[in-house]
C-alpha cells in the first residue's frame, strides 16, 4: 500500500484476500451510479462480489434506479464493509461491460442463504463489471467514529437551519440522526466521472434539512469531495429500512468551533419496501376528473 500526504494510492486489480474480503454475505455492499442529471445514486445491492482480479458482478432481483442509471452510464463505485466491529472497509471503481440473464453466477447468488428460501425473488439478472480501480482493504477507527458523535452532540445543535420545512420525514430523521446507524456518502470524482463511496458513521441531521459530519473519521478522503457538488447519502439501520438523501456539499464550516462538512438537502428517496421512490419534493399530481361535459 502506497501513501502520499495521507492519501491512499488505488490498485488497478483485486488482490487475493480483496477477492476474499469481498464474498461474505452478511456485510454492507453498495452500488453507487450515475443519475441523468449526473448526481450519485446509491443502492444496497446484497449479491455483490469480485469474480476475479478484473470483475466484478452483482445481481438484479427488483427493479429499481440504479438498473437504469448503468445502463446508460456504465461508470459505477462499489463498496463493502463488515458487520462487526472493528469495521473494514473496500472500495473499487468499475465500469459496465455487459449483462446476462443465465449462466453460473445466477445459479450461485441464488443458491445464497440470503436468496435460496426466498420464495417469491430470486436473482435473474447479472451485471459483469470491469475494474478499473480497487483500494486496499482499510479499518475505521472506533475511536475515530467515538470522537464524531461527541463532537457532533456539541456542535449539531448551531447548525440548524431554522427553516420552518421538515424535509427529511419522521423515518429519516431518525435514521441520519441516530449516533451508529451506518451512513455513506458518495460523489463523482472529477478526475475521472466514477463515482466514490465514503463511509461516514458520523454524520448527522443537524435538524430535517441539513446533515452534517466532522472530520474524525477517513479525514482525507472527506476532504476530497468537491465543494458545491451534488453529493448522496446513504442511512440505513440494522433491520435495512434505508432512505437516500440527494444535496449540495456546501464545504466545511465551523460550528462551536468544530469543522462540519455541511450538506444540505435538496431531494430524498425512500429505498425500502412498502413504497420505493422519491418522497421529496413531493411529486405533484392533477386531481382526478370526473366530469367529462363541455
Amino acid at each position: 500500500m502506497i501513501k502520499k500526504k495521507g492519501l491512499t494510492e488505488w490498485y488497478p486489480e483485486f488482490s487475493e484476500e480483496a477477492i476474499t474480503f469481498t464474498e461474505p454475505e452478511v456485510m454492507v455492499k453498495l452500488v453507487s451510479t450515475i443519475d441523468p442529471r449526473g448526481w450519485p445514486h446509491i443502492t444496497l445491492i446484497s449479491s455483490n462480489r469480485a469474480k476475479n482480479k478484473n470483475q466484478v458482478v452483482w445481481g438484479q432481483f427488483a427493479e429499481g434506479l440504479s438498473k437504469k442509471y448503468v445502463e446508460n452510464n456504465p461508470k459505477q463505485g462499489i463498496f463493502w464493509m463488515t458487520a462487526e466491529m472493528p469495521f473494514k472497509i473496500l472500495q473499487a471503481k468499475v465500469k459496465l461491460n455487459f449483462t446476462k440473464t443465465e449462466g453460473e453466477d445466477i445459479e450461485y447468488f441464488n443458491k445464497l442463504d440470503l436468496m435460496r428460501y426466498n420464495a417469491y425473488l430470486s436473482i435473474w439478472k447479472i451485471f459483469y463489471n470491469d475494474v478499473i480501480a480497487v483500494s486496499p482493504i482499510r479499518k475505521l477507527s472506533l475511536g475515530g467514529i467515538v470522537k464524531g458523535i461527541i463532537l457532533d452532540m456539541i456542535g449539531k445543535g448551531a447548525a440548524k437551519t431554522k427553516l420552518s420545512e421538515k424535509r427529511l420525514n419522521v423515518l429519516g430523521y431518525k435514521l441520519f440522526k441516530g449516533p451508529i446507524n451506518p451512513k455513506f456518502i458518495s460523489y463523482i470524482d472529477p478526475s475521472d466521472g466514477y463515482p466514490i463511496i465514503i463511509p461516514c458513521i458520523q454524520l448527522q441531521a443537524a435538524d430535517h434539512n441539513r446533515l452534517i459530519f466532522p472530520l474524525t473519521v477517513l479525514k482525507e478522503d472527506l476532504k476530497k469531495i468537491p465543494h458545491n457538488s451534488k453529493i448522496a447519502v446513504f442511512g440505513m439501520n440494522t433491520d435495512l429500512v434505508s432512505q437516500l438523501v440527494n444535496g449540495t456539499f456546501l464545504g466545511f464550516k465551523k460550528f462551536r468551533g468544530i469543522k462540519f462538512g455541511v450538506v444540505e438537502i435538496e431531494e430524498i428517496y425512500n429505498s425500502s419496501p412498502p413504497l420505493i421512490g422519491k418522497i421529496y419534493p413531493e411529486i405533484e399530481t392533477r386531481p382526478k376528473v370526473t366530469n367529462f361535459q363541455l
